[in-house]
């Protein structure tokens, strides 16, 4: 019987606070940690790693997962598939003689990284080991980094330190020394995690500063390009072509859009991950050490101004978009005033022709009264003289028609006026 969906979700909800398993290796031990940019989809890529743990009689991971962990030979290999990339963590125990001279990753199969692409955009190697804070020497770490500008401190309360320049070796690979000084052995995993997230999570939104500037240099030219169109809609009078700038207007509205849509991704991506560096590095519980700037200081000092360069640009993005966006509210008003205005004086120019119609059909009616009754008169004054000729008529046919005109022609003007009333009626 099978479960019900429901069910099914509630169980993989629950299965998520278990589904990141913190790779525990006792100090001392050497990790490289990769993040690749994913090129395939992610059930590819699980696919792949899934073909590969197979070779090695290792368990594969489930079709849903987003985090295994398998042994490997002497290494402790674990996968973990984010929204965009990959990443693969080694984990050897022992350290290298001398110390990065032989990288965690050198012990897994050369084939492992091919399962997820070769674009490597976070390397990082770290040696971990055991030495008393007395027994400490920061000339040799700072040798073993090979930079004599070093940072770093005393992390998880005392009990550990954390060593780092900041600089790339030949490989393109950050190094990070990691001092245990009185760490539980469950904790070394823990702490070692929270190095590579803030690490590879600090590349990842640093990835969206090029593309901040970029939109900043694209919101430039449009903001240049918006000012004329302003002056225009500045300038009062019909010489406008509103046409023209209502098309300018709604083109550079929709770059705009174009590029918010470009870039709202990756800068809330930027964002979140910047979240991230902050909540990691607030755990790994760092001292402040005056002789020495912090490690934590380091990735803000580098990461905050790019983040506010990503909100700057969106905030520019927004701004410029309800520029635009009440300038073309601004032109739809001209334009309706304009339009409301053509539409009054048609009005009035309707209302004089239909005045003037009028006048004119009045007049009409007036001298087709004369006409009707002209032409009364004269069929009248044919049948009087018939009458005469016929000697049936007494008196003169002038006279007759001299005494009828009056009276034909009020009948016919009382007539036609109280058939035009009758229409006025019906019409109304």
């Amino acid at each position: 019987m099978t479960k019900p969906e429901s069910e099914l979700d509630r169980v993989q909800l629950n299965n998520e606070w278990h589904a990141r398993p913190v790779a525990n290796m006792a100090t001392p031990c050497r990790c490289t940690h990769q993040v690749i940019r994913r090129k395939i989809s992610a059930s590819d890529s699980r696919a792949r790693f899934a073909q590969l743990c197979g070779q090695y009689s290792q368990a594969a991971p489930s079709a849903q997962s987003r985090h295994h962990m398998v042994q490997i030979g002497t290494a402790l290999v674990k996968w973990e598939g984010h929204t965009e990339a990959d990443s693969i963590t080694h984990l050897i125990p022992g350290n290298a003689s001398p110390l990065f001279s032989e990288h965690a990753a050198h012990f897994t199969p050369a084939d492992l990284i091919q399962c997820f692409g070769d674009e490597i955009i976070c390397g990082v190697h770290i040696e971990v080991f055991k030495q008393s804070k007395d027994d400490m020497d920061l000339e040799t770490i700072k040798a073993t980094l090979g930079s004599n500008e070093i940072f770093g401190g005393p992390i998880a309360d005392g009990n550990a330190a954390l060593w780092s320049s900041f600089r790339l070796d030949a490989e393109g690979y950050a190094r990070i020394v990691m001092v245990d000084h009185s760490l539980p052995a469950s904790a070394v995993g823990r702490y070692l995690q929270r190095i590579v997230e803030s690490e590879s999570y600090r590349l990842q939104a640093m990835s969206a500063l090029p593309l901040a500037r970029q939109t900043m240099a694209a919101l430039t030219v449009l903001e240049e390009e918006l000012e004329p169109l302003m002056n225009q809609l500045t300038r009062a009078g019909d010489d406008i072509d509103h046409e023209l700038l209502l098309t300018d207007l709604s083109h550079m509205a929709a770059r705009i859009e174009h590029l918010a849509a470009e870039s709202s991704y990756r800068f809330a991506a930027a964002r979140a991950y910047s979240q991230i560096v902050q909540q990691r590095l607030k755990e790994l519980r760092e001292e402040r050490v005056l002789t020495q700037p912090r490690y934590s200081m380091f990735l803000q000092r580098t990461l905050q101004p790019a983040m506010r360069t990503c909100e700057a640009a969106e905030r520019r993005i927004e701004e410029l978009a309800q520029r635009v966006s009440r300038a073309l509210t601004l032109l739809n008003s001209m334009v309706d005033m304009i339009q409301t205005r053509q539409t009054n004086a048609m009005m009035r120019t309707m209302s004089q022709n239909a005045q003037i119609q009028v006048r004119l059909q009045q007049a009409v009616e007036g001298f087709s009264t004369f006409v009707i009754s002209y032409y009364a008169l004269g069929i009248l004054s044919y049948v009087l003289v018939g009458l005469e000729a016929a000697g049936y008529l007494p008196f003169d046919p002038k006279l007759i028609l001299a005494a009828t005109a009056p009276l034909l022609l009020a009948s016919v003007w009382f007539m036609s006026r109280k058939l035009r009333k009758r229409l006025t009626g019906e019409l109304k």
